[in-house]
């Protein structure tokens, strides 16, 4: 009788552990992304300023007139496809030596390009008048360089249980 209450409760456990199903997975990504990005940022334009006492009328004008053949050409890789970035850095900083990235521009000047400035007198005060003011071109070429690196780490962890029998 021993004997079979066993073989019986074996067997219900047998049966229940083949019933639950436990699958338990960790997937780990891990991996390192180094980072070269460069920019170009041309602009041509015109600025005017003024400042001067109240005594003073400012005019300030600047017309830029752009010909059809100006152009603006910004390009990475020389004649054989090759770019490259030298960085060293130190402790007291940081320095790059670029190879292969050209700017080039070539803004003409066309008809009905002017820059005026003029100060005139108002109605005397008795103080001093004092001014200054300008019409200009403006032309800023910027490179931006940037180097990094960048690391990841990605873990997924799944863990699946059958329910239990009633």
């Amino acid at each position: 009788m021993f004997r079979s209450v066993f073989a019986l409760v074996f067997s219900l456990l047998g049966t229940m552990a083949s019933q639950a199903q436990v699958l338990e997975e960790t997937i780990t990504n891990s991996g390192t992304n180094r980072v070269f990005q460069y920019a170009i940022q041309s602009t041509y334009g015109t600025q005017t300023s003024a400042d001067a006492t109240s005594n003073l009328l400012v005019e300030a004008e600047a017309v830029l007139n752009l010909k059809e053949d100006s152009f603006l050409t910004n390009t990475a890789g020389d004649v054989g496809g090759n770019t490259s970035a030298v960085f060293t850095t130190t402790p007291t900083g940081s320095n790059v030596v670029l190879s292969g990235i050209t700017a080039n521009n070539q803004y003409l000047l066309d008809t009905g390009t002017s820059f005026r400035t003029a100060l005139t007198s108002t109605e005397p005060d008795g103080q001093p008048s004092i001014g200054q003011a300008s019409a200009t071109a403006t032309h800023s070429m910027t490179i931006t360089v940037t180097d990094g690196t960048t690391s990841f780490v990605n873990t997924l962890r799944e863990n699946f249980e059958a329910p239990e029998p009633e």
